[in-house]
């Protein structure tokens, strides 16, 4: 039981990390963090299988994903603090964070784990009740998030496209001389 409350200590602690840290990789290095104490917690509940697929796909694939989608928004870009657009919006985030989390305090208070524990089945976390799940009722869930994370990827890709290089100014051509006539030129 000990452990279980230490694990969740360090998750909340590398959760907090994500959202706290200015640097993008170093974010992504703490949602690692998080996802491999979430496999430590399949393991406690003898999930093996869950666990094994925490890490594999999430902090392997997905982290990966993440990573080369932070290196293509910052490649070539210099570090700059990015001004505020929106002014308050930070007060407003501290706010809107301090409104949930009391929330959620009086969800916690009101409610005990005793009264929210349920028994689990003989096969959590097993490869036939998993899949049973995913290919079952929560198709159209898992579905949605293959098109989402494709769809951030796709985004990324779309916004940090190259500029167009314009070839007549860079070649200095004279007026009325168009790019294929140098080209031309050039062969003969």
């Amino acid at each position: 039981m000990v452990g279980i409350f230490i694990i969740g200590i360090l998750m909340l602690v590398g959760a907090v990390s994500v959202v706290v840290l200015r640097q993008p990789v170093h974010s992504a290095l703490a949602l690692i963090g998080v996802t491999i104490g979430l496999a430590m917690l399949y393991f406690i509940l003898q999930a093996e299988f869950l666990a094994v697929a925490q890490v594999i796909v999430y902090a392997g694939a997905i982290m990966v994903l993440f990573l080369f989608v932070v290196t293509l928004l910052t490649a070539g870009k210099e570090e700059m603090e990015a001004e505020d657009t929106l002014p308050g919006q930070r007060w407003a985030g501290i706010i809107t964070g301090l409104v949930v989390g009391l929330g959620l305090a009086v969800v916690i208070a009101t409610h005990p784990p005793a009264k929210l524990s349920t028994a689990l089945s003989g096969s959590f976390g097993g490869l036939h009740d998993l899949g049973h799940q995913l290919w079952g009722p929560y198709f159209v869930m898992l579905a949605g998030v293959a098109l989402m994370l494709l769809t951030g990827v796709i985004g990324v890709l779309v916004l940090n496209r190259p500029e167009t290089v314009n070839y007549k100014s860079r070649l200095d051509l004279p007026s009325g001389v168009s790019l294929v006539d140098a080209e031309q030129e050039g062969k003969k």
